[in-house]
């Protein structure tokens, strides 16, 4: 009997993250770690849903708090994986269609790339300001260069055949781009987005941190000020939450746009195509 791939990759996901939380509630517990310190994933759960487990004491008014919390982020990934997608996106066109373009501003984005994000973050925010337009920045910057990259690969894959009989047949450079080069690079394009959407996350929640009074990062810092540690691990695990579910969202995405144009090689075995 024969699975179908989703659901194997969906059991595989679950078996692992039941491993890890077993693995964490195990090292915790077996160990002499301050229990006031550290948290459970037992107690990440009474925090979200058990009255009087943590203060303050109804789990409704936690959960409350951390709604808006949640929602700030998401504000802040979501404007920064658009700004990145779309800079990235235009970037790749751009160098694919003019070689000195490429071959003048690709190693200015391979060095960019090299510079450790918490070392970038404070430049730009001297630039910016406090706000949406650093976040953006901020979390662009991870998504930028994925999208670049493979999406600048997705479009040289068509095969020299392909672009040839787009020029026989009087096709010109924007033909041969949306007719042939930019459906070829969408698997190349989502490759990107699984990269950048949870790198995102990480990154608004970097800027909240540094600069910000609201979201996720900032409540990390604060709710670690004052000793509600709680809330910390809870917001933790959050953060990691989103980052999964942005990743997961891609490969739906993937799969909802990609179905029927990029069949599985075992699919077009069956049919006897030679690609």
């Amino acid at each position: 009997m024969t699975f179908p791939r989703w659901a194997t990759a969906l059991v595989t996901t679950l078996a692992t993250l039941v491993l890890l939380l077993a693995g964490w509630q195990l090292a915790l517990t077996l160990t002499n770690v301050s229990p006031y310190l550290t948290k459970t994933p037992l107690d990440v759960v009474n925090y979200l849903f058990v009255d009087g487990a943590f203060t303050p004491e109804s789990a409704a008014e936690r959960r409350a708090a951390i709604v808006p919390m949640v929602g700030v982020t998401l504000f802040h990934a979501g404007v920064g994986l658009a700004f990145g997608v779309t800079l990235g996106l235009v970037g790749a066109v751009v160098m694919s269609v003019s070689r000195t373009v490429r071959a003048t501003f690709l190693p200015i984005a391979l060095v960019l790339q090299t510079v450790p994000l918490i070392a970038m973050a404070p430049v730009v925010y001297a630039v910016f300001g406090s706000g949406v337009v650093t976040a953006a920045v901020i979390a662009g910057v991870v998504t930028f260069f994925p999208l670049l990259m493979n999406v600048g690969t997705g479009l040289t894959a068509a095969g020299p055949d392909t672009v040839d009989l787009v020029h026989a047949y009087g096709g010109g450079r924007m033909r041969l781009l949306f007719s042939v080069q930019l459906p070829a690079a969408l698997p190349y394009l989502f490759a990107g987005l699984k990269i950048a959407a949870p790198a995102t996350v990480s990154a608004a929640t970097l800027y909240e941190f540094l600069f910000s009074f609201e979201g996720l990062g900032a409540n990390l810092l604060t709710s670690r000020s004052y000793s509600d540690y709680g809330l910390l691990w809870t917001l933790v695990v959050i953060t990691i939450a989103l980052a999964l579910a942005a990743y997961g969202l891609v490969v739906l995405l993937e799969r909802l746009v990609l179905a029927g144009r990029f069949p599985p090689e075992s699919v077009l075995a069956r049919r006897g195509d030679p690609r």
